[in-house]
């Protein structure tokens, strides 16, 4: 299991082996997959940012 997929596992995409599965067949998958992360956690950090904790 590579790095990629633990992080999916860890974020609790499900079923994480078959995503895993479609995204070492697919670049595009691959790509939207990281920067929909990127775009998740730069919102979460945005969202901490103005709650001011």
């Amino acid at each position: 299991m590579g790095i990629l997929e633990s992080i999916l596992v860890l974020l609790g995409l499900v079923p994480s082996i078959d995503l895993a599965e479609s995204m070492s067949q697919s670049k595009t998958l691959t790509m939207m997959v990281i920067v929909g992360i990127c775009f998740f956690s730069g919102f979460a950090f945005f969202l901490y940012k103005m709650a001011n904790l």
